[in-house]
Parts: C-alpha cells; structure tokens; sequence
C-alpha cells in the first residue's frame, strides 16, 4: 500500500502535479509514521517490512532493485543549512537494510554495494563494498561468504 502510494506520488512528482505529492507524504506519515518524500527512487521488486514503520528517507536517495527495508530505519543526512554542500545516498540492487539501521551521509555521496546487508543498529557513515554486511556503530565491513564457498561447507 505504501509503496503503491509513493509510485503515485513519485508519478505526480516527476509530471510536475504540485500538489498529489504533498498530500500522499501527509497521508504516508499520519497512517504509516513514515516519511517517504516523492523526490527519492524506489527500484521494483522493493519491500518495505511491517507496513514502512517509523522509516525516514530522504528526498536525494536511490534504492535499487529488490531491497528489503526494516522499520526504524532512517536513510538520510543533510548539509548544514541551504548552503551545505548536497548529499546523495546510492542503494544498489539486492540491499537488506535492518531494523533500526541508520545511513548517514554528510556530504557527497555515499553508497551501499549490490547484494550488500546493513545489520540491526548499525550506523553507516561510509561507503558498503558490494557482497558486505556492515555491523555496528559506526558500522564497518566485513565481506560475505561467497557462495561457491557457502554450499561446500
């Protein structure tokens, strides 16, 4: 429902209907507690778990293909004031980010790695090589098993 609510949003967004995207961020925040601006792209296949509770993502972020999102996930930053220099946060493909997970970015860009997994609490302030999980606060990486590796064990 939710994410069906932000395509609309985002479709509205994109063909300059000013208002639609206001009023489905209102709606998302008062029913859901979620803050999904029209402005950041959701990839198919994406899922927001436990109907997008208490998730917070900012309006300069992409989310690639196939990512699952916990609740109390806060994906953002910011700069410091109007002329702060601007951020965006890459999702790649096949992302896990969860619950309680923070991805921060003060400046520039920072990205999450295709296949890629945040765990529970941690807190991201740097770039996630691909195939990773990153754990704790602040979260460092720690490369996956690969899976020609996983099945002969």
């Amino acid at each position: 429902m939710l994410l069906r609510l932000h395509s609309i949003s985002r479709w509205c967004y994109l063909h300059r209907i000013p208002f639609v995207p206001a009023l489905v961020k209102t709606v998302s925040f008062v029913f859901f507690n979620c803050l999904l601006p029209a402005e950041c792209s959701i990839g198919p296949g994406t899922r927001l778990w436990h109907r997008g509770w208490c998730i917070g993502i900012h309006p300069d972020v992409e989310i690639g293909r196939d990512c699952n999102i916990y609740n109390q996930v806060e994906i953002g930053g910011g700069h410091d004031g109007p002329d702060g220099p601007p951020i965006r946060i890459i999702i790649g493909n096949r992302v896990n980010i969860c619950a309680g997970a923070k991805v921060f970015c003060k400046s520039g860009t920072l990205t999450i790695g295709d296949g890629s997994t945040v765990g529970a609490n941690a807190v991201v302030l740097s770039d996630v090589p691909p195939n990773s999980l990153a754990v704790g606060v602040p979260a460092r990486c720690i490369p996956k098993r690969r899976p020609e590796f996983a099945s002969a064990v």
